[in-house]
């Protein structure tokens, strides 16, 4: 099988194993694998076309944040449900991992270079987000605000 279906797949199995973990109500675990799949199909896609950690995070974040608003609204539950199952194929495990691996061995280089990414990416991840999150709350006082007029 190719490998970025594999990936795919795993990256919605995640999402979804999570969601049942946080004990996610049954009928939602679809749009939990759809979050997840979508998520990390941008990120694969961006990190083809600019190879940075920061900027392939930072644009599948943002999708994160935008889904996890729209299901919510669609489905009248709180965003986390969605916005916590959808951004766990970015989390950095490995590279955490790694770099607590370095930092135990006293190998500088391996905890150096998976350090370097692992802040590259959380701060991808939390730009993302954070720049939804502004978004979203002031395209929705527009709304309302126009909606007053």
């Amino acid at each position: 099988m190719n490998e970025i279906v594999v990936q795919l797949i795993a990256a919605s199995l995640g999402s979804v194993g999570f969601a049942l973990i946080l004990k996610v109500n049954k009928k939602l675990l679809v749009y939990a694998a759809l979050g997840g799949f979508i998520t990390w199909g941008i990120y694969l896609l961006v990190y083809k076309y600019f190879p940075s950690l920061f900027i392939a995070n930072f644009l599948a974040s943002i999708f994160v944040g935008l889904y996890a608003e729209i299901m919510a609204r669609a489905k009248k539950i709180p965003t986390t449900v969605f916005l916590t199952s959808a951004s766990i194929p970015l989390i950095p495990g490995g590279r955490l991992y790694y770099s607590m691996a370095g930092l135990v061995f006293s190998d500088g280089a391996m905890f150096a270079e998976n350090a370097k990414a692992t802040l590259l990416i959380v701060l991808g991840i939390v730009v993302g987000l954070v720049v939804t999150a502004i978004f979203t709350k002031y395209f929705y006082k527009l709304i309302n605000a126009r909606g007053k007029i």
